[in-house]
Protein backbone atom coordinates (compact mmCIF):
# COMPACT_ATOMS: atom_id res chain seq x y z
CA UNK A 1 0.00 0.00 0.00
CA UNK A 2 1.51 3.31 -1.13
CA UNK A 3 0.38 6.71 0.15
CA UNK A 4 1.70 10.07 -1.05
CA UNK A 5 1.26 13.45 0.63
CA UNK A 6 2.23 17.02 -0.15
CA UNK A 7 1.39 20.57 0.81
CA UNK A 8 2.70 23.91 1.93
CA UNK A 9 2.34 26.27 4.85
CA UNK A 10 3.82 29.54 6.06
CA UNK A 11 5.55 30.10 9.40
CA UNK A 12 7.03 33.10 11.18
CA UNK A 13 10.47 31.49 11.63
CA UNK A 14 13.21 32.54 9.23
CA UNK A 15 14.45 29.92 6.74
CA UNK A 16 17.55 29.50 8.91
CA UNK A 17 15.46 28.90 12.05
CA UNK A 18 13.14 26.49 10.22
CA UNK A 19 16.09 24.62 8.74
CA UNK A 20 17.71 24.31 12.18
CA UNK A 21 14.68 22.36 13.43
CA UNK A 22 13.76 20.40 10.30
CA UNK A 23 17.32 19.24 9.57
CA UNK A 24 18.14 18.06 13.10
CA UNK A 25 16.77 14.61 13.88
CA UNK A 26 16.80 15.32 17.63
CA UNK A 27 14.49 18.32 17.08
CA UNK A 28 12.40 16.88 14.22
CA UNK A 29 11.67 13.39 15.63
CA UNK A 30 9.81 14.62 18.75
CA UNK A 31 7.36 16.45 16.46
CA UNK A 32 6.12 13.12 15.06
CA UNK A 33 2.62 12.19 16.24
CA UNK A 34 2.63 9.56 18.98
CA UNK A 35 6.40 10.02 19.47
CA UNK A 36 7.80 7.92 22.30
CA UNK A 37 11.59 8.18 22.06
CA UNK A 38 14.62 8.22 19.80
CA UNK A 39 18.12 6.82 19.97
CA UNK A 40 20.94 8.25 17.86
CA UNK A 41 23.08 5.73 15.98
CA UNK A 42 26.75 5.88 15.02
CA UNK A 43 25.87 6.16 11.31
CA UNK A 44 23.99 9.44 11.91
CA UNK A 45 20.54 7.85 11.79
CA UNK A 46 18.11 7.59 14.69
CA UNK A 47 15.85 4.76 15.78
CA UNK A 48 12.57 6.55 16.50
CA UNK A 49 9.84 4.76 18.47
CA UNK A 50 6.21 5.82 17.98
CA UNK A 51 2.90 4.40 19.16
CA UNK A 52 0.72 2.99 16.39
CA UNK A 53 -2.86 1.89 16.27
CA UNK A 54 -5.31 0.74 13.64
CA UNK A 55 -8.73 -0.06 15.05
CA UNK A 56 -8.18 -2.30 18.06
CA UNK A 57 -4.68 -3.23 16.94
CA UNK A 58 -2.19 -1.27 19.08
CA UNK A 59 1.54 -1.36 19.48
CA UNK A 60 4.79 0.46 18.85
CA UNK A 61 6.81 0.90 15.71
CA UNK A 62 10.49 1.63 15.42
CA UNK A 63 11.64 3.51 12.34
CA UNK A 64 15.28 4.00 11.46
CA UNK A 65 15.24 7.63 10.32
CA UNK A 66 18.17 8.93 8.25
CA UNK A 67 18.59 12.46 6.97
CA UNK A 68 19.24 11.99 3.25
CA UNK A 69 19.58 15.59 2.12
CA UNK A 70 20.56 18.82 3.81
CA UNK A 71 21.07 22.09 1.95
CA UNK A 72 21.16 24.96 4.46
CA UNK A 73 18.79 26.80 4.74
CA UNK A 74 16.77 25.48 1.79
CA UNK A 75 16.13 21.74 2.05
CA UNK A 76 16.01 18.88 4.52
CA UNK A 77 14.93 15.34 3.66
CA UNK A 78 14.63 12.03 5.49
CA UNK A 79 14.21 8.39 4.62
CA UNK A 80 13.00 5.78 7.05
CA UNK A 81 12.51 2.04 7.29
CA UNK A 82 10.62 0.29 10.02
CA UNK A 83 8.69 -2.68 11.25
CA UNK A 84 5.26 -2.62 12.77
CA UNK A 85 3.06 -5.47 14.01
CA UNK A 86 4.06 -8.15 11.52
CA UNK A 87 4.56 -5.70 8.68
CA UNK A 88 7.14 -3.28 7.40
CA UNK A 89 7.19 0.19 5.92
CA UNK A 90 9.40 2.65 4.09
CA UNK A 91 8.89 6.38 4.27
CA UNK A 92 10.40 9.47 2.69
CA UNK A 93 9.78 13.11 3.51
CA UNK A 94 11.30 16.36 2.27
CA UNK A 95 10.98 20.01 3.21
CA UNK A 96 11.81 22.84 0.79
CA UNK A 97 12.18 26.22 2.51
CA UNK A 98 11.90 29.64 0.90
CA UNK A 99 11.71 33.16 2.34
CA UNK A 100 8.14 34.44 2.59
CA UNK A 101 6.86 37.80 3.76
CA UNK A 102 9.00 40.09 5.88
CA UNK A 103 10.99 37.43 7.75
CA UNK A 104 8.95 34.24 7.55
CA UNK A 105 9.28 31.03 5.60
CA UNK A 106 7.11 29.08 3.19
CA UNK A 107 7.53 25.36 3.81
CA UNK A 108 6.77 23.11 0.84
CA UNK A 109 6.66 19.49 1.91
CA UNK A 110 6.11 16.08 0.39
CA UNK A 111 6.18 12.56 1.68
CA UNK A 112 5.41 8.97 0.88
CA UNK A 113 4.64 5.90 2.91
CA UNK A 114 4.81 2.34 1.59
CA UNK A 115 3.48 -0.40 3.87
CA UNK A 116 3.43 -4.12 3.34
CA UNK A 117 2.85 -7.27 5.34
CA UNK A 118 0.29 -8.61 7.76
CA UNK A 119 -0.94 -5.24 9.08
CA UNK A 120 -1.93 -4.13 5.56
CA UNK A 121 -3.76 -7.43 5.03
CA UNK A 122 -5.66 -7.07 8.33
CA UNK A 123 -6.43 -3.34 8.33
CA UNK A 124 -5.78 -2.13 4.78
CA UNK A 125 -8.76 0.24 4.39
CA UNK A 126 -8.18 1.88 7.76
CA UNK A 127 -4.52 2.73 7.23
CA UNK A 128 -4.87 5.59 4.74
CA UNK A 129 -7.29 7.72 6.85
CA UNK A 130 -5.15 7.19 9.95
CA UNK A 131 -1.99 8.10 8.03
CA UNK A 132 -3.65 11.27 6.71
CA UNK A 133 -4.71 12.24 10.23
CA UNK A 134 -1.19 11.64 11.59
CA UNK A 135 0.36 13.65 8.75
CA UNK A 136 -2.01 16.50 9.63
CA UNK A 137 -0.90 16.26 13.26
CA UNK A 138 2.76 16.30 12.22
CA UNK A 139 2.27 19.40 10.06
CA UNK A 140 0.42 21.14 12.91
CA UNK A 141 3.30 20.29 15.29
CA UNK A 142 5.86 21.64 12.82
CA UNK A 143 3.83 24.83 12.34
CA UNK A 144 3.61 25.31 16.12
CA UNK A 145 7.37 24.76 16.51
CA UNK A 146 8.17 27.22 13.70
CA UNK A 147 5.63 29.90 14.68
CA UNK A 148 5.79 29.91 18.49
CA UNK A 149 4.76 33.58 18.64
CA UNK A 150 1.44 32.76 16.91
CA UNK A 151 0.78 29.93 19.38
CA UNK A 152 1.46 32.20 22.35
CA UNK A 153 -0.96 34.76 20.92
CA UNK A 154 -3.61 32.06 20.50
CA UNK A 155 -3.26 31.95 16.72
Amino acid sequence: MAIKFEGQFDVTATPEEAYAILSDTTKYAPLLPTYVSHELKDDGSADVTVKVGVGKIRGKAVVNLMRTDAVPPKRAAYSGKGKVMGGAFNMDTAFELEPHGDSGTRVNWEGSLNMFGRLVALAGGLIKPIAKKDIGRLIAAIQAALSPDQQAAGG
